[in-house]
């Protein structure tokens, strides 16, 4: 559902509009395992900074739910201020202090299990401290899920998820629906293809894809979380809420399945419960679940507490400042700043 727009002006979003939003960003997860999030511990990683004020807190979230024996590294690159290099502990966390602002780029190095990853980080303002999710995702060699599947396949799969990240939707179906023709049982490429469909609107074949790919790998979270939100689209919100809640048994560290389960309660109207939902996917989540303080705005606009609603919507914008409805968001702000 995407917010429609005035050409000249930017005019307050109604309450209904702010209920729902558009699942691409977190459809990515397919590519991004979210399972198995590591307790923060007594031994963080630390690397000294070099006189600025602010701080990048990070947690290394595994798929498999442990993290390898030897630490891992990772570095903190910035135009001026050079590199730094940490290591996370035995939770998975890190730290960089003393930062100024700017951008940074994090890099993760995976190792022989994990996939490598770098983020892109931009600090500015005066928020002291930025947290920073990283999830890991386990290289084909490593995954238990590949094991057994013939070589042509995987290129395939392979090519499916470069034409994807090309914008080539087509054609990464076409590669990744030859892979399941040579190997059926090939449970990521089933996944990655649920994806993929519902990017294209094609929400019965996602919802298919999920269903076969859970069949062969039922506790992969990501595939789960994708599930359920498929449903979300499909206005299946009772067996989305079971799909959520079945992920968060498994691993109640999850801040996008929290997020959505706040949505898919949202849409039940228990809005008590969605708004514990969505205040836990912040905790856990910080500045990667600006998704989240967007929903509690519109919680509290229900409640006709327009200064928290406003509040929330302003974080909203100051994590996703260049968001596509963010006419529309300051505007409601606005309003509700005028009301009693």
């Amino acid at each position: 559902m995407s917010f429609a727009s005035h050409p000249s002006k930017a005019r307050p979003l109604s309450l209904s509009r702010l209920i729902f939003l558009l699942l691409a960003s977190l459809l990515l997860l397919a590519s991004s395992s979210v399972v198995g999030a590591q307790s923060i511990g007594a031994h963080r990683g630390d690397a000294a900074g070099t006189g600025g004020t602010r701080s990048i807190q990070g947690r290394l979230i595994s798929p498999t739910g442990k993290l390898p024996q030897s630490r891992i590294r990772i570095t903190l690159e910035h135009q001026d201020a050079g590199t730094r290099i940490t290591f996370a502990d035995d939770d998975g966390v890190f730290s960089f202090n003393g930062l100024a602002g700017g951008n940074y780029s994090l890099n993760v190095e995976g190792g022989k299990e994990f996939e490598s990853v770098r983020e892109s980080i931009y600090i500015e303002g005066a928020k002291p401290i930025y947290h920073v999710p990283i999830y890991l995702r386990l290289k084909p060699e490593a995954n238990p899920a590949f094991a057994g599947v013939p070589k042509p396949a995987v290129e395939l799969y392979d090519k499916g998820l470069e034409a994807a990240r090309k914008g080539d939707m087509g054609k990464a179906v076409e590669h990744l629906n030859a892979a399941l023709a040579l190997h059926p049982k090939f449970a990521p490429a089933l996944g990655e293809l649920g994806v993929l469909y519902v990017r294209t609107g094609q929400l019965d074949k996602a919802v298919e894809s999920f269903r076969s790919a859970l069949k062969l790998m039922p506790d992969d979270a990501p595939t789960r979380l994708n599930y359920a939100i498929a449903l979300l689209e499909k206005k299946e919100i009772a067996e989305a809420e079971s799909q959520l809640r079945q992920s968060l048994k498994r691993n109640d560290s999850l801040a996008p399945a929290h997020m959505y389960l706040g949505v898919a309660l949202m849409r039940s109207s228990k809005l008590d419960e969605a708004e514990r939902e969505l205040q836990r996917a912040v905790a856990l989540g910080g500045d990667q679940m600006a998704q989240a303080h967007y929903y509690l705005g519109g919680i509290y606009w229900g409640r006709k507490d327009y200064k928290r609603a406003a509040d929330e919507l302003e974080t909203y914008l100051k994590l996703k400042p260049k968001a596509p409805n963010a006419e529309q968001v300051r505007a409601t702000i606005k309003d509700l700043r005028s009301k009693k």
